[in-house]
């Protein structure tokens, strides 16, 4: 009889845990580098408790000419933040930086203050990330390889990252609508796929202005067109 009843409790409590509502806390900053997210990861980040965190962080040290830092302070600001986030108790996915149109970018950057190609430079700190990741035991979800899969970044009316074909904004470096929901679904398959939902039910998304949602409806919250916004959907379908 005992053992019947807890069995049964086990089982309410399964389902129970199964059926709570997912939250999902959008903490992304418009020009944040590593050193940002360091300055407010005790605020935006451990106040708020949360299960796990998805961190983004990478762009702006790359290709943001006001903010480009060395790999190795990239490095250690990144492994600052994974140490800090998963003290805390929270479980962390990093996600790898998109690529972007170096075209657009020296429209706004002098290319004279790059010493290499953008793009390259957004490769070796994914590259940061991924052995991050394997040293520091966490999760990686390498959007920047789904991102390059799908042809990006380009041109085309059809781009996945915002352009003058899709939106008349020469801007080559934040997703479109339909980029971001890319974006969420490939994130919650990478979290189904690594059983990280059963008992993560408050998720914070924390970094710069991909995290915030530029140009987009409900930027900087978990509503509208970004990316926390379509996968609190996808969670709570």
């Amino acid at each position: 009889m005992n053992h019947r009843y807890l069995l049964l409790c086990c089982l309410m409590a399964c389902m129970a845990c199964a059926s709570r509502t997912y939250t999902v806390i959008n903490k992304g900053v418009a020009g944040n580098s590593t050193a940002d997210l360091l300055a407010r990861v005790e605020k935006d980040v451990v106040a708020l408790q949360p299960d796990l965190v998805v961190l983004m962080a990478g762009t702006n040290d790359m290709v943001n000419s006001h903010k480009l830092v060395p790999y190795g302070q990239y490095a250690a600001q990144y492994r600052q933040l994974v140490r800090r986030i998963r003290q805390a108790g929270a479980r962390v996915v990093l996600m790898t930086s998109l690529p972007v149109d170096t075209g657009y970018l020296f429209q706004r950057h002098q290319r004279g203050l790059y010493d290499t190609d953008p793009n390259r430079k957004i490769d070796s700190a994914c590259a940061i990330v991924r052995e991050i990741a394997v040293s520091e035991q966490v999760y990686c979800f390498d959007l920047h390889e789904v991102f390059v899969r799908h042809g990006e970044p380009d041109r085309a009316a059809a781009s996945l990252i915002i352009n003058a074909a899709n939106t008349g904004r020469e801007d080559g470096i934040h997703p479109t609508a339909a980029g971001y929901r890319l974006m969420a679904a490939q994130l919650y398959a990478y979290l189904k796929k690594h059983h990280l939902l059963r008992r993560h039910h408050r998720i914070l998304c924390f970094g710069d202005s991909i995290t915030y949602g530029a140009f987009m409806d409900g930027a900087g919250t978990d509503t509208g067109d970004t990316y926390p916004a379509a996968l609190k959907r996808l969670l709570n379908h």
